[in-house]
């Protein structure tokens, strides 16, 4: 009797049979549910934009610090001593550069003085910023 009844406990014990995929069937619901998939486009976008506008809150951040630091470099170039001590001692191309980048930058009264300081100096006649009067260029005769 004892066999028989350990014979029962293992026939009558119940094992849970294994539950199917659920992965399975929720691919192929939201495969078949066009909503699913505009859902989840939505939410990538809603993503992309979110990354988009951080990007561009910093910077604007940065742009607003450059434009502060230009301001203050305009600041102290706009002085007219400076100018007259260091502008004719550039080079005509280093002067239009530096008057180009002020000229960008919304500052062209500095790059004006810039180069008028600069086009004191030029003392050759040759030279882009030469203001002084010139001479009459020789003619060369040709020998016939």
């Amino acid at each position: 009797m004892r066999a028989f009844k350990r014979l029962t406990s293992i026939f009558t014990k119940r094992t849970p049979l294994p539950a199917p995929m659920p992965a399975a069937p929720s691919r192929l619901r939201r495969a078949l549910n066009p909503w699913g998939a505009l859902r989840a486009e939505r939410q990538a976008a809603v993503l992309y934009m979110t990354l988009a506008s951080q990007v561009v809150e910093v910077s604007e951040e940065q742009l607003g610090q450059y434009r502060s630091a230009t301001c203050d470099l305009a600041t102290l170039f706009n002085d007219g001593m400076l100018a007259s001590h260091i502008a004719d001692k550039l080079t005509c191309s280093e002067a239009e550069e530096l008057a180009d980048f002020f000229r960008a930058v919304d500052h062209p009264h500095v790059a004006d003085l810039w180069l008028e300081c600069h086009s004191e100096g030029d003392g050759d006649e040759d030279d882009l910023h030469y203001v002084g009067e010139r001479s009459e260029p020789t003619e060369l005769a040709i020998a016939a």
